[in-house]
């Protein structure tokens, strides 16, 4: 992964081999980004993605082992209690016959590249475990 920070800003460009939610996690934490938002389009693979079922109050996984071109990414980053950064982040994926996937990324390796606009709002945005769903949400 490679950045350039441009004001409040951050233009990053990841590489084959590059764990999506990882490398934006690393970025936070050695630039100690408190708060933010972000977007991006690429392509990926060896992708783990989620539903949350609010009935059961747990995520419903499925793993993907195919080239997927990410048309839609979006997501933010907050901080729990305990300082660490916890991202927040969906996408949408198209296959070679434009089929659509999307929900919460866990985790994915980008295939070809990926280039991702990430705003540091300057503030630190409070993420805390909301009781009934036990997921963390805005703390505002």
């Amino acid at each position: 992964m490679k950045f350039r920070k441009i004001n409040s800003d951050y233009v990053i460009k990841m590489d084959k081999g590059d764990d999506l939610v990882k490398e934006i996690t690393k970025l936070c934490e050695s630039e100690n980004i408190r708060g933010g938002y972000f977007t991006g389009i690429g392509a990926i693979s060896s992708v783990k993605l989620g539903w949350f079922n609010p009935k059961e109050k747990v995520y419903e996984t499925k793993d993907i082992e195919e080239y997927l071109e990410i048309t839609s990414l979006v997501g933010n980053v907050g901080r729990l209690s305990n300082g660490d950064v916890l991202v927040h982040n969906h996408i949408t994926l198209s296959d070679r016959n434009f089929n659509i996937v999307g929900g919460h990324l866990f985790e994915g390796k980008i295939s070809l590249a990926a280039e991702i606009f990430l705003r540091d709002l300057g503030e630190e945005l409070e993420k805390s475990q909301d009781p009934e769903f036990h997921l963390n949400f805005l703390k505002l």
